[in-house]
Order: C-alpha cells, then structure tokens, then sequence
C-alpha cells in the first residue's frame, strides 16, 4: 500500500491482515469462515505445517499477492514457492524457516493461514472477488468474478499471477459439477456474507466506502474468506465480458465524486 494518493494526498494506513481477522474473529456469524492464522514464527511454522497439509506466509500489510509464499507437505520434506517462481525443496521444517526467514523483509511482520485447497478450473485454482459498495450510505451488492491462477502461480492475483477472470457461476458448475439449486445456494450464501461483513466493518469504522471480500470454495463445496480489501481493484470487473458490474462501480464512484464536491 503507497502511503500517498494522486495528488499528494497522504494515504489513509488501512487495517492489517492480523488486526482485521482478529476483529472479524470475534463475530459468531464470519468467524466460521475464516482459516486459522498466526504471527509467523519457527514455533507456529512448525506448528501450522504439522496440522495442515497447506499453509501460506503473507505479510500483514501488503496487496496484489507481493510477499506471498505457498508452503506444503511432500512425501520427503516440505516445498515452497514464492509469488511465482521456482519450486523449493526442504528436508526438514528447520531448513525450511531458514530459507523462508531469507524472503521476508526485516522489522516487518508476517502472519501464516491455513491454505484452503481451492477448486479448480482445468487445473488452476480459483478464488472469488466479491464487490461491495455503499450507495447513498446503505451497502449495496455489486456483484462478484473468479479470479483463475496463472500457470505454476502461488496467487490468484491477476497482475502477478499472470492469471485471468471468469464468471463465477461458470466457475463453480465447472469445477464442482453443482446441482442448479446448490449453485444458487452457494451464491446467495456468498452475497448474504458480503452483507454480514460490511455490518462488522462498520462497527470498526463507519468511514468505509466499498469493500472487496476476497473469497475461496474448497474442493467440497465449503466457503471461506480468505481476505478483506477496503481499497479493492475495481478494474478487475473491467475485465469481465459482461460490463454491468463495472458500469454500477463507474455510477456509485461518480456518485461519491460529486457528493464530495459538495462538501
């Protein structure tokens, strides 16, 4: 995150990976959709990859998948792979840490997650961007696409990844054969979370304007939260074949603009 807007603006410091899940955490309604995180360390690093077969390390503010490493289990050791890159390979959890320890900037803090095994399309993973903004005040849903891995890719992360988006209906009939009525069940439970989310943000801060849920479908069907973005890129539904969703964000950002200028 810049820490100055266009124009010379200073940047408003958005919320950490660790202070938001901790706040979301305490919400009987989200916390079940949230995967397990600690402050990165040798300790929760052994810990983390002894539970889970898939664990990622992120920085605790960082954006568009920089910093990002894939850790897992391997029939002789663990692996890694940063961003996009290389596949490491180590013996021990020791060697391990060691290496990761050599990737992270110094002084700054690292949280690890449990990795949610994503469902795929043609052999890519996927998550879900979900689009929130406010409309006069009231939350309003904007709408929501895939963001689809680039080849050997430990981000969805379009810019980064060299991946691309889809819609997310294809993507969940493609890679989960749903029924029709699990399908629409799924969408609504992901849209009805949209909703939750922004009610919790606004108890932590009313100021909020639109926010991006970066959410994930494990390979049964089970969703989870992977992230969320209160400076979201709106571009991304630019990409999309079906340019409404776009067209609402480009209506509520012209909206905003000249309810400021008013002030």
């Amino acid at each position: 995150m810049g820490d100055r807007m266009p124009g010379g603006k200073p940047r408003r410091r958005e919320p950490g990976k660790w202070k938001l899940w901790n706040f979301f955490s305490e919400e009987d309604a989200i916390q079940p959709y949230l995967p397990p995180m600690a402050i990165f360390s040798e300790h929760t690093l052994q810990s983390y990859i002894g539970m889970y077969q898939l664990v990622f390390v992120k920085p605790d503010y960082g954006r568009g998948g920089r910093g990002v490493i894939k850790i897992w289990r391997t029939q002789n050791g663990y692996a890694y792979i940063r961003e996009k890159g290389a596949t490491i390979r180590c013996k021990t959890v020791e060697s391990l840490y060691r290496k990761i320890k050599q990737h992270l900037q110094p002084g700054k803090r690292y949280l690890i997650q449990e990795g949610i095994r994503l469902a795929k399309i043609n052999g890519r993973p996927f998550d879900i961007r979900l689009m929130m903004m406010r409309e006069y005040g009231r939350w309003k849903y904007i709408g929501m696409l895939a963001k689809v891995a680039g080849p050997n890719s430990a981000v969805t992360n379009i810019a980064r990844g060299k991946g691309y988006v889809t819609g997310v209906r294809y993507a969940l009939k493609k890679s989960l054969n749903l029924s029709e009525a699990s399908l629409n069940a799924l969408l609504e439970e992901m849209k009805e979370l949209g909703f939750r989310t922004c009610r919790r943000f606004d108890e932590y801060n009313t100021t909020y304007w639109q926010v991006g849920l970066d959410l994930a479908v494990d390979k049964n069907g089970k969703l989870w939260i992977i992230e969320e973005n209160t400076a979201p890129t709106q571009s991304l539904f630019a990409r999309l074949k079906d340019k409404s969703m776009y067209r609402q964000i480009r209506r509520l950002n012209a909206i905003r603009k000249k309810r400021q200028q008013k002030r």
